[in-house]
């Protein structure tokens, strides 16, 4: 949900699958204003709403929000699964580590206030580029930090980090109540050291055109190694980054869609999991969805080939009647007998069912042991080339992996639409009525 610049409130909602040629796929589904509370009922009502409207309410294999308490409980109303988004975890993450480090939100609100200080000055930024210049320094603007991005304290630092020259612009503008002191800069390095894994993990979950679900458990695994390690080296922001990670991603290998979404990701299949036992119930959770695939598609076979099969014998009887060999026409009397049911009628039901339920089964766990054969692929090969290549090999597990991969980690996709929102709903433009802005929206999308 966001607000425009008219202060109403939407809901953005944008749909993601993968499709028959294994393509990542994005779409913006609505665009609606919402004039009543933000409770999770009226959230509930108008998400159902417009998967109505779409025809794909009995489709949707996951919801992914941000952790608002709202959203989460509108979704459960739903009965859908729901996944939080992962980069805002990151980012609750970060933010409560930073609060947590106060000698650290010190030297941010110092930093802060140079980086205003250059801003607000034209003296200032002279003076900077003097000594950026005599200094050899990059020609770089300092950035400054908001408080809604955690990344963008990052930036901060690590601009900072880079444009040391500033304790000379400070000191020659007489302004050395602002500089840094060694101390403080060994913290600001630490910080950085600490921060960019986390920068690294949010830019490869942030995409909308390659899988990003399936990444989620092993950056989890990674982001609490380097923070464990760096803080067993006295960084106290990585320490407690890692605390946090800890109590966030407790029980993380244990949600069923983030890991047969990571063990259908060829790339990674049960090698990332620290869990060995609970990857056995991941791979006896999938064999039963592709047995309930292998289920219906026999069920539907089997109702086709017997309507077939009554349709030619009857056509094969009215032949052979129209003749009159005494040879014809008892062969003619066995087979009408067997095609009609007759005595041999509750075998043959039985022999069917048989049939097609050995063959949904046997195909299952076939297709898992000759999945758990193949060789992973580097991390720089596309998974959905590889599930292209192999779909036929792998029918029944091909179909279940495409509805596991087609899902986002991250809610970021909707925040996209957020900035284009802004630019729609422009200064010039704010009285456009809400059935406009959604088609504007979608229009502007497709």
């Amino acid at each position: 949900m966001w607000t425009a610049r008219t202060t109403e409130a939407y809901l953005t909602v944008t749909g993601h699958f993968i499709d028959k040629d294994w393509h990542m796929q994005s779409c913006n589904l609505a665009t609606y204003h919402v004039a009543v509370q933000h409770r999770a009922d009226n959230i509930s009502e108008l998400l159902t709403k417009i998967t109505d409207e779409w025809s794909i309410s009995s489709k949707i294999h996951a919801v992914i929000t941000d952790n608002g308490a709202n959203m989460v409980s509108a979704v459960w109303k739903t009965c859908w699964k729901h996944i939080l988004c992962f980069s805002h975890t990151l980012n609750l993450i970060v933010k409560h580590s930073i609060k947590a480090d106060t000698s650290l939100e010190s030297i941010l609100e110092k930093c802060g206030a140079i980086v205003r200080f250059f801003h607000h000055s034209t003296k200032a930024t002279d003076k900077l580029k003097e000594v950026q210049s005599q200094l050899r320094f990059p020609q770089h603007r300092l950035i400054q930090a908001v408080d809604t991005r955690w990344n963008s304290v990052l930036y901060m630092l690590e601009r900072l980090h880079e444009q040391q020259a500033v304790t000379t612009a400070l000191c020659l503008l007489g302004r050395t109540t602002l500089c840094l002191n060694e101390g403080e800069w060994s913290h600001i390095s630490q910080a950085i050291e600490a921060l960019t894994p986390f920068e690294e993990a949010t830019k490869e979950v942030s995409a909308e055109h390659y899988v990003t679900i399936s990444k989620v458990i092993p950056l989890v695994s990674l982001l609490q190694r380097a923070t464990s390690s760096a803080g067993q080296r006295g960084n106290s922001l990585a320490s407690q980054l890692s605390a946090q990670c800890k109590w966030r991603f407790q029980n993380i290998e244990h949600n069923h869609t983030l890991a047969a979404s990571t063990f259908l990701d060829i790339q990674f299949k049960d090698i990332v999991f620290c869990d060995t036992g609970n990857v056995e119930m991941i791979k006896s959770r999938i064999i039963s969805e592709m047995q309930a695939l292998g289920s219906c598609e026999c069920q539907a076979t089997s109702s086709e080939a017997s309507a077939t099969a009554s349709t030619i014998s009857m056509t094969a009887t009215m032949s052979l009647t129209q003749g009159s060999p005494a040879a014809n026409t008892e062969s003619s009397d066995a087979k009408s007998s067997t095609s009609k049911g007759g005595l041999w009628q509750e075998f043959d039901t039985r022999v069917m069912a048989s049939q097609s339920s050995h063959t949904a089964n046997t195909d299952a766990y076939t297709e898992m042991r000759r999945y758990m054969e193949e060789k992973v692929i580097q991390r720089s090969e596309d998974p959905l080339l590889w599930w292209e290549k192999h779909e036929n090999a792998f029918p029944l597990l091909g179909k279940v992996a495409k509805r596991y991969l087609g899902t986002v980690a991250t809610s970021v996709p909707a925040e996209r639409l957020f900035s284009k929102a802004g630019e729609t709903i422009s200064q010039k433009r704010n009285w456009l009525k809400a059935e406009n802005v959604n088609m504007l929206l979608f229009l502007n999308t497709t």
